[in-house]
């Protein structure tokens, strides 16, 4: 990557985060700017890969569900009011919010407690409640309502139950898909794998329940 293109990308995420920044409550105007935060920090192809090459075939669960949370995170309260313009470019905060903090907060997710990196979390900061209601909440109370009952009918082949509003209700209310793959006998891999499908064929969907 030249450094040109490289300062043209970081000058581009600053100015979508300080943009961000300016809403102090969860509007229309401040969704539109953190999806395109969201996209710019996706497209840009400079997301790190911690951890790389330990954890076999589940890496690319661990790694999904880390940069879907951290998506969250940043939709979530005020959180990108903690990014500082003045201490460094944004992927530099972003890529050690993935390192730090979301990578190995999804291990355990994935494949179990007792595999669990303990990290030291003192520096962040434990995050306030905000009076808003955050885009993660609005995606939640859509998938619960699916009022064209769309969420409840997609599911994996042969197993009813694990449709994706099942098992997006349980994800939101903390339970680890090690859980969800006992209660159901499905294998984590293949629950995941469903899951992160879903998200993307349902994001069209949530853009227009949500942005009218």
């Amino acid at each position: 990557m030249s450094n040109n293109w490289r300062k043209q990308l970081d000058e581009q995420l600053k100015d979508l985060a300080i943009a961000a920044q300016q809403y102090t409550h969860l509007t229309k105007e401040k969704r539109i700017a953190l999806t395109r935060l969201i996209n710019a920090i996706w497209q840009s192809g400079k997301l790190v890969r911690p951890y790389k090459g330990q954890f076999q075939l589940l890496y690319q669960d661990i790694y999904d569900e880390a940069v879907q949370n951290l998506f969250f995170y940043l939709c979530q309260d005020n959180n990108i009011n903690k990014y500082d313009p003045e201490r460094g470019e944004v992927m530099i905060w972003i890529n050690m919010l993935l390192t730090k903090r979301f990578f190995p907060e999804a291990i355990p997710k994935i494949i179990g407690k007792e595999n669990e990196i303990n990290i030291e979390n003192s520096h962040l900061e434990n995050i306030p409640s905000s009076q808003s209601i955050s885009l993660f909440e609005q995606v939640r109370e859509c998938i619960e309502t699916d009022p064209e009952l769309i969420f409840c009918k997609e599911h994996i082949k042969g197993h009813p139950e694990a449709n994706f509003q099942a098992i997006a209700k349980r994800r939101c209310s903390g339970i680890s898909w090690k859980e969800i793959s006992a209660e159901w006998g499905i294998g984590i891999t293949s629950l995941h794998s469903f899951y992160q499908r879903c998200l993307k064929k349902f994001a069209t969907k949530f853009h227009e329940y949500l942005y009218v």
